[in-house]
């Protein structure tokens, strides 16, 4: 009797043989497994950091933007009048470099002088009555600057500001957290200190960020013609960029798991095919061709593949899901949310099969090769 490839007897051999499990089969699709769960939980998380940053992009389209009238701040000027309306969020500020001194004549210079306008306090540093609030605020990289210059920096000790041959007197009330939105490398003062260091910017303004605005900048009345905006979404431009780096970085994530799957398939299969050669010797002596011994176990690795790799994309879902959660009771990135996408299902997938087929193949020829057919049968 010969196997008839075509015939029901000869495809239930072939499911029987492909399908057939042990212990050493259940190992390896548990082993592929947990290549995919890594494969499909990397791409998940990177998948939905990605579409965070796309979403915190695309809602600041209106802001926030930076108008200036120079590109050094310490000469930019902005007329008070052309401040946005009512509609528009906005924060103003009034800006100068300094060299600070103290009372025992130690000196740093190039330090950075900023009043601030801030009528919605979006920046939580409300010093829109500027001339009543006599509090200066420093930042926590401008105390390790001032140090450097062996200038303590103590509350309520006083130092003089200096610009060319004008000076105020300020005393420190206090130091903005890490975590400020203000650089930390400034020193706050009210605006009549500013009044005083840069007279020019009495009633006007070094520069002014609009966060959002119902009103397009170009639509903005009342701004002077040699204004200058710049979108400062250009922090999330650099954040993308980032991610598709990381994009990018998945394929040797997708390189070293298909080799390691690979391996995985070859070492299996090539025991299996020992472990099976009475059956391949029955099979070639019925008169089963070399392609169907192939076939049999071609089809036993994409078998294992297969189902380690929907054990294994199920699982990473389950672990990037755990991750964030945990993540977000703990609030360490709780800002990502795993994207279960076409990508992220299928790709591990395809990369399980196709490393299935590439390491099940050769020790599948070799076992077509292990016994010839008899003669005369």
């Amino acid at each position: 009797m010969h196997v008839t490839e075509s015939g029901v007897k000869g495809l239930s051999i072939t499911t029987r043989l492909s399908t057939k499990m042990n212990r050493r089969i259940f190992a390896t699709i548990l082993g592929i497994a947990f290549c995919s769960t890594y494969l499909a939980g990397t791409i998940s998380m990177v998948g939905g950091l990605h579409d965070t940053t796309s979403t915190l992009a695309a809602s600041f389209d209106q802001g926030p933007l930076l108008v200036y009238t120079d590109e050094d701040f310490a000469v930019s000027r902005i007329d008070a009048s052309s401040l946005p309306g009512n509609n528009t969020t906005f924060v103003a500020f009034c800006f100068t470099n300094v060299t600070l001194r103290d009372f025992h004549g130690r000196a740093s210079e190039n330090v950075y002088v900023a009043s601030v306008y801030d009528p919605k306090n979006t920046l939580g540093f409300n010093m829109t009555d500027e001339t009543a609030n006599s509090g200066v605020w420093m930042g926590n990289k401008l105390v390790e600057m001032l140090a450097a210059d062996s200038i303590p920096a103590v509350a309520n000790m006083s130092y003089i500001l200096a610009k060319e041959d004008k000076s105020v007197s300020v005393y420190i009330s206090y130091l903005y957290s890490q975590d400020s939105v203000v650089p930390d490398d400034w020193l706050l003062i009210p605006r009549d200190k500013m009044d005083m260091l840069r007279p020019d910017l009495v009633g006007n303004y070094s520069f002014l960020m609009i966060v959002d605005s119902e009103v397009q900048y170009e639509e903005q009345a009342d701004f002077p013609e040699d204004a200058e905006a710049s979108p400062t979404t250009g922090v999330l431009g650099y954040f993308e960029a980032g991610i598709f780096q990381v994009e990018k970085g998945l394929w040797g994530i997708i390189f070293m798991s298909g080799l390691i799957t690979a391996l995985l398939v070859y070492c299996i299969i090539s025991i299996e095919t020992e472990y099976s050669g009475p059956t391949i010797r029955v099979l070639r002596g019925i008169g089963a061709s070399r392609e169907y011994v192939v076939r049999i176990f071609v089809l036993k690795a994409l078998f294992i593949t297969l189902f380690g790799g929907i054990l294994g994309t199920a699982m990473g879902f389950c672990a990037a899901s755990a991750v964030s959660s945990v993540s977000s009771v703990m609030n360490i990135m709780s800002f990502i949310r795993p994207l279960a996408d076409a990508r992220s299902v299928l790709l591990p997938l395809a990369i399980s099969l196709l490393s299935g087929f590439i390491g099940g193949l050769w020790p599948a020829i070799k076992a077509s090769r292990m016994f010839a057919p008899r003669r005369g049968l």
